[in-house]
């Protein structure tokens, strides 16, 4: 088959060809760098978050030790003891025994509410004055024999701080606090703040290790070091009090570090203010692993799309060019208001027929729907305007020119004129030529004129009053849609006996749109009743109404228009529901 170059199903099909392996070639690029780079990413983040609750753990315990600390060296007894001058102390092993009983029951206490760490520490107090206590029934300190170290030092020159001694191997421990790590606080008379002592608390390096073992796993490493880059904690216990650098072979960019000639990345969380952090060390191979298998497998769904893309799209090329661009020639047409265009293809028999053959029936449908809607809309509202207009019957024009009539035989001139002055308003409304939409100033100035023309027509039947907000006056409504609704109020007023009736207006605006309330004091409707108003079944009034309704919903939508709430015997609420 000779492909003819020039075509556009030649050049469509190398177009995509090209386009799909040079996505190809992009994607699987960009797959293997930014997936690598992503994953070390979120690893980082993740690992970080949790070296970061770690941190927190250990801060915890480091705060509830120093919690005990604080109890302890403001304990006034134990300053009452440690304050006896050397001198005074007393030499009576009674007097003794009945003095250190109760500094050793201080210390054995506070160990006690520190067993919830399922490990106890070992409290040591250290008095100036010689007097030594401990957990135990001897203490391995003496002033003589501490006074010189620098960690003793730098407890008894701290301003009220805990200080804290890196940990270090105790040859004279056994099992977990063969490692241990200490904290240490002066004991100062509170008026003086003179020096008498130190608390120190020796405790085991397992506590640290206890809060981060879990999460060695895949060939981590885990340290914990102090401000001075110092192993205090570490699974391998021969590097603790090594520098942390010393572990390592080379530092490369971006937090990578090289170990035994195997790749880590170092992630690193601060404890506290004293500079300890928490640092792991994790193989890149523990990263690149599920990073290699998304990238291998989508780039073989994405050699599978390009084999599979390239004969669709070779295929689609054939069957699609000239009848897409005979259909989209057509759609111009009637883009441009020409809907009496059809779609003409010399192919046959295939989908392409199908979709000009509907876009043709399309075409022919919508200018049909088009014209009838057009006209019906025009229709409707005509005849709804007129309906409405007719409501005011020639039986009302008859009584009120009657009740002119009477007014001026009676030499009532002023209620005379009073009465051709609001029926000459109201006339003017109901012109044929009025206009479609109103000012609700407007409609409301109408329905006035109707009323005080009813009540002078039934003097003293009902009474009539109207609440507008200022602010909804100048809100534009379909003309003549309250006096169906009012016209029924007061025949519903009139129709209870021994009533007069109450026909009131309100209009308000609140979140959900405009409201206008038109409320009677009248016989009220049941609920089939209602459905059948808002039905067009019954009388002309009610069919009124319903047109009221209808318009409302044509104008402004299907969710807009009249909800009547009645009980019978007491009265009717019809509520008109209008956007703002």
């Amino acid at each position: 088959m000779k492909i003819n170059r020039n075509s556009i199903i030649f050049k469509l099909f190398c177009i995509l060809f090209t386009l799909l392996i040079s996505i190809a070639i992009l994607v699987g690029m960009w797959t293997i760098k930014d997936t690598n780079k992503i994953m070390k990413q979120e690893m980082y983040r993740m690992n970080n978050q949790v070296l970061g609750e770690i941190g927190n753990n250990i801060l915890i315990l480091l705060s509830n030790v120093e919690t005990i600390m604080d109890d302890i060296v403001v304990n006034n007894k134990l300053i009452e003891t440690l304050s006896i001058p050397k001198e005074n102390i007393p030499k009576d092993k009674k007097s003794i025994k009945s003095m250190n009983a109760y500094v050793q029951g201080l210390l054995i206490d506070k160990v006690f509410s520190y067993s919830k760490f399922n490990m106890k520490p070992e409290l040591y107090v250290i008095g100036k004055n010689g007097l030594t206590y401990s957990t135990y029934s001897k203490t391995k300190y003496d002033v003589e024999g501490i006074e010189n170290n620098q960690w003793y030092k730098d407890i008894i020159n701290s301003t009220d701080n805990t200080v804290l001694i890196n940990t270090y191997k105790d040859e004279a421990g056994i099992g977990p606090y063969k490692y241990i790590f200490k904290m240490g606080r002066p004991i100062k008379d509170l008026i003086t703040g003179e020096v008498l002592g130190v608390l120190i608390i020796d405790i085991s390096e397992k506590m640290l290790y206890d809060r981060y073992s879990e999460s060695l796993s895949d060939g981590r490493y885990i340290y914990i070091v102090d401000g001075n880059g110092k192993i205090i904690s570490s699974k391998d216990k021969r590097s603790i009090g090594m520098h942390y650098e010393d572990t390592i072979d080379k530092y490369r960019d971006n937090n990578i570090i090289l170990k035994d000639n195997i790749e880590f990345m170092e992630i690193k969380s601060n404890i506290n203010d004293d500079g300890w952090r928490i640092i792991e060390d994790l193989p890149l191979k523990v990263i690149r692993e599920p990073a290699m298998q998304i990238t291998r497998r989508l780039l073989i769904v994405l050699l599978i799309l390009i084999i599979i893309s390239i004969g669709v799209s070779y295929k689609l090329s054939l069957w699609i060019t000239r009848p897409i661009l005979n259909i989209k020639n057509r759609m111009k047409e009637v883009k441009s208001g020409n809907l009496k265009i059809e779609a003409e293809s010399e192919c046959r028999g295939d989908e392409i027929v199908q979709l000009e053959d509907a876009f043709n029936s399309m075409v022919k449908k919508l200018d049909y729907y088009i014209d009838e809607i057009k006209r019906e809309e025009q229709e409707k509202r005509v005849a709804e305007l007129s309906f409405l207009q007719a409501q005011i019957n020639p039986h009302f024009l008859y009584n009120t020119l009657s009740g002119i009539r009477f007014l001026i035989s009676m030499n009532k001139n002023e209620e005379a004129e009073e009465m051709v002055y609001r029926f000459t308003r109201l006339l003017r409304a109901l012109l044929p030529k009025a206009s479609e939409c109103i000012t609700l100033k407007e409609e409301i100035d109408n329905i006035k004129n109707y009323v005080e023309l009813q009540k002078m027509r039934y003097p003293g039947a009902f009474t009539f009053s109207c609440d507008i907000e200022d602010k909804i006056n100048d809100y534009n409504v379909p003309s003549f849609i309250l006096q169906p609704i009012v016209e029924n109020a007061i025949l519903y007023s009139m129709e209870k006996e021994n009533n007069k009736g109450i026909i009131s207006i309100v209009g308000y605006r609140n979140k959900d749109g405009i409201r206008i309330v038109v409320k009677d004091n009248g016989i009220g409707m049941s609920e089939s009743k209602i459905e059948g108003v808002l039905k067009r079944e019954g009388s002309v009034n009610r069919v009124g109404v319903i047109n009221v309704h209808e318009r409302i919903g044509l104008n402004y939508g299907s969710e807009y228009g009249l909800n009547i709430n009645s009980i019978e015997g007491k009265g009717t609420k019809v509520i008109f529901i209008l956007p703002s």
